[in-house]
């Protein structure tokens, strides 16, 4: 019965919240900019307690896979992948390991998701090995497979790295391949992040400090933020203006500029 009291108390504060929230939210209408929004830390066990670990030894296979706080205060899934199929087992092929968050506790209202749509990158703290991971985004989506990867690829093996991925640079996958149909990720739904190996037999260790969702000092999600006299080319690096140069002589008619001025009204 107390535990049912907690539950259920626990729920409602969740929802009221979120209401909260959402109303200061909807009365600032803040879109300005902001340089980060945590999404995990990893400093107590309560905190890895909203990740899962799968590996194909939940379907029979035999890899190891486990997720535990280091004296540190940092989160570390680390294991052992095998590609072997044991006889009898009936899988057509093994050797993946994986970590992902939880869904968000469910409101009144809704169940949360995270809104990084005013964001550039998706920010990783972490210690990795020298093997090919994946970062992994889930968002609502009528198709359960469908999944949002990037590689994540370790400089320093074994030292702490800030990896700094943009969001617009994730590709669409379903069950491990590459749709060939690529569609918009819908990044104001976010639902879990995760990070996986497959394939790669042999001992694996991934260290991780925090995830956030941050811009740049020039960036506001996937606008640029230029100074007076400054343009990004073709090539999607920031050009400063000659003097008496204007954007029309840099790109010519393939640019129209609002408001017009008054030689283009002529015109």
């Amino acid at each position: 019965m107390t535990e049912g009291l907690r539950v259920i108390s626990s729920y409602f504060k969740r929802s009221w919240n979120y209401v909260r929230a959402e109303t200061v939210a909807a009365i600032k209408f803040d879109v300005s900019w902001r340089k980060e929004m945590p999404l995990f830390q990893f400093q107590n066990v309560e905190d890895l307690q909203d990740w899962i670990v799968g590996s194909d030894a939940d379907i029979g296979g035999l890899s190891e896979a486990y997720w535990g706080l280091t004296p540190q205060s940092t989160a570390l899934f680390w294991g052992t992948l095998s590609t072997d199929i044991p006889p009898g087992v009936k899988i057509d092929r093994s050797g993946y390991a994986g970590v992902r968050s939880k869904e968000r506790p469910l409101t009144l209202f809704h169940r949360p998701r995270y809104d990084t749509t005013l964001f550039r990158y998706l920010a990783i703290r972490a210690k990795g090995d020298t093997r090919q991971w994946f970062v992994n985004l889930q968002t609502d989506s009528i198709y359960p497979s469908y999944l949002w990867q990037h590689r994540l690829y370790f400089q320093r093996p074994g030292e702490w790295e800030v990896i700094m991925i943009p969001f617009r640079d994730f590709v669409l996958t379903s069950h491990g391949y590459v749709q060939k149909r690529q569609i918009t990720m819908d990044r104001s739904k976010i639902k879990t992040v995760g990070f996986s190996l497959v394939r790669q037999p042999g001992d694996f260790s991934l260290e991780l400090d925090w995830i956030k969702a941050v811009n740049s000092p020039r960036t506001l999600g996937d606008y640029d933020i230029l100074d007076q006299g400054e343009y990004i080319d073709e090539q999607g690096n920031v050009r400063r203006l000659k003097p008496g140069e204007t954007l029309k002589d840099v790109f010519g008619p393939s640019i129209t500029l609002f408001p017009p001025s008054n030689n283009d009204k002529k015109s």
